[in-house]
């Protein structure tokens, strides 16, 4: 309720001068403690316009608008009350209590009424603070949003830019790099390159061959291969030129695989040129199916991919096949002439007389030489399953049986093995062989023993530090002949991935490595001059041989002689 009620609830029990003169000291009391809260609330009021005032200054500061005043110059904000001099403005200016009227209805202000008031006050403050400025952004905010931007960009222009200084550099290195190789090293590039085409294509036939309907995506991925391969040709025979390539070392397997180029491309030129040719009139002929199985010689590109490191395995098999072929050959003519032979006895036992199961399997050279064939491996059974001998054993006796186990006996334990050691021993033998002639192409390749041994005496030198080269290593060749290098040196390039690749390029094994130094040190001095140690070098290329045991027998003996 509102305080003039309060008011005339307090007059009601008024009934003499003393409870009157009692109501009106408590009313004098209630308006003493209005007044001093009125006070605090003025006080409190003016707390917050001297914040107001130091908001907006600092605002106008830091816009620095035209025509702002100086805050020398600046004087405080007027009070409400009207028409006082102000003092000059400070934090927080003592205010007068302004006197205490009461409203035009006579009602008197309330305490909850007060506090309300102070609050909106203080929020009305808060928000002139924190209300951004009419005039513009901040400008520091600005170069601040300015400079992130720009760094921003910055940074993206520079990744960006090294982004394509990255890719042109990469460009620039494969020309420079393709530029540089020689003949032999860009043909073993292309022919990785087509190794790898080789093999998608033979997995293209074969799925080719099980899923080919006719339509016009087999025939394009057909002359997209043709064009590649007839490309490679096109390139080689630009490298090496027309009689260099078809007339030069590899003339043989560059013959070859020109014509299954030219086969395909003729398969082709017939598929997409006389398409009823090729399907409808060539159906049920022959030559349709030969034509067929010509299309799969394409497959023999993969003996290609034989050049490859990869495949040394595999070729080292395929060479030792075709070493120990010739031994084959004869043991298929010693076998033909064993089974001949006994399909001619057969023939005159048992292919006179009709006898059932057993006439038809030897009635004829031929008939007998198959029956002979499959009995020799153990296939000896009739059409039904039952072995034949079996029947032979009822109409003719048990001493054919025996003959019988004596032939396979003597076949399989004794013709068979002897075959078999002797092949395997041709084939060891012409591995070995290639492995020997691979051995000593590598002993007499002067490039390779010139490039290993210039790396390991630049190595020497530089390990050693005694002689400073100026220029090429061929320039300064008398002074590295003159250089002695120690033991100690010998030993931390032989340590060094570079000087130890070398040595194992030149075929001396890790086990020679640790006592090299000690090895080529003859006079047992410490130390080693640059031509000694090529000598010994190349002294210890390859394996022992008997001329070196006889050298020394004789240097023995001239020192014994001495």
């Amino acid at each position: 309720s509102c305080q003039p009620c309060q008011t005339a609830e307090k007059l009601q029990p008024i009934g003499g001068a003393s409870t009157l003169e009692g109501s009106v000291a408590e009313l004098a009391k209630e308006l003493a403690a209005m007044r001093t809260e009125l006070t605090k609330l003025a006080a409190g009021q003016a707390n917050v316009q001297g914040a107001v005032a130091e908001v907006r200054e600092g605002v106008s500061s830091l816009l620095g608008s035209k025509g702002a005043r100086s805050p020398m110059n600046r004087q405080t904000s007027p009070s409400p009350t009207a028409g006082k001099p102000q003092e000059p403005k400070m934090l927080n200016p003592p205010v007068a209590p302004p006197e205490v009227r009461p409203p035009p209805d006579g009602n008197s202000l309330s305490p909850a009424h007060e506090d309300d008031d102070l609050k909106r006050c203080e929020t009305k403050a808060s928000n002139v603070s924190k209300k951004p400025s009419m005039c513009g952004p901040d400008p520091e905010e600005e170069q601040a949003a300015l400079r992130v931007m720009l760094c921003e960009a910055e940074t993206y222009e520079e990744s960006e830019r090294r982004r394509k200084e990255a890719l042109r550099n990469k460009c620039k290195f494969v020309s420079d790099y393709i530029k540089t190789m020689d003949c032999f090293q860009f043909e073993m590039w292309l022919d990785t390159l087509m190794g790898a085409i080789i093999a998608i294509n033979a997995i293209f036939i074969g799925i080719q061959m099980d899923h080919d309907d006719g339509t016009t995506m087999w025939l394009c991925f057909d002359s997209l291969f043709s064009i590649i391969f007839i490309t490679e040709i096109s390139i080689k025979v630009r490298l090496h030129g027309f009689c260099g390539h078809f007339c030069g070392k590899t003339r043989a397997s560059n013959i070859f695989d020109a014509s299954l180029v030219f086969i395909d491309l003729c398969s082709l030129i017939l598929v997409i040129g006389f398409p009823d040719v090729a399907e409808s009139e060539m159906k049920d002929v022959p030559a349709a199916s030969l034509f067929r199985i010509i299309r799969l010689l394409k497959l023999a590109r993969l003996l290609r991919l034989l050049r490859s490191e990869v495949f040394k395995d595999l070729l080292s098999m395929i060479q030792g096949m075709m070493g120990g072929f010739p031994t084959l050959i004869w043991s298929m003519v010693l076998f033909f002439l064993v089974v001949y032979v006994m399909s001619l006895l057969f023939k005159e036992f048992f292919g006179k007389h009709p006898v059932d199961q057993v006439y038809e399997y030897f009635n004829t050279v031929p008939r007998s030489m198959l029956t002979t064939f499959r009995c020799a491996f153990g296939d000896c059974s009739s059409a039904g399953g039952m072995p034949i001998f079996e029947h032979v054993q009822d109409h003719y006796g048990a001493f054919f049986s025996v003959f019988y186990c004596l032939f396979v006996f003597t076949l399989t334990v004794g013709l068979m093995n002897v075959i078999a050691a002797i092949f395997v021993e041709s084939t060891m033998t012409a591995a070995n062989a290639m492995e020997f002639a691979k051995k000593d192409a590598r002993m007499r390749d002067v490039c390779l023993w010139n490039t290993r041994m210039t790396a390991l005496v630049r190595l020497l030198v530089r390990q050693d530090g005694s002689l400073q080269l100026s220029g090429n290593i061929s320039d300064n060749a008398q002074n590295v002949s003159n250089l002695v290098v120690d033991n100690s040196v010998i030993d931390a390039i032989v340590k060094t991935e570079e000087g130890c690749q070398a040595l194992l390029d030149l075929d001396l094994g890790m086990g020679d490595h640790p006592y090299l130094s000690d090895i080529l040190d003859a006079d047992n001095v410490g130390t080693c001059k640059i031509p000694e140690f090529i000598d010994g070098i190349r002294r210890l290329r390859g394996d022992p041989r008997r001329s070196d045991i006889v050298c020394v027998d004789l240097m023995v003996r001239v020192l014994q002689r001495q």
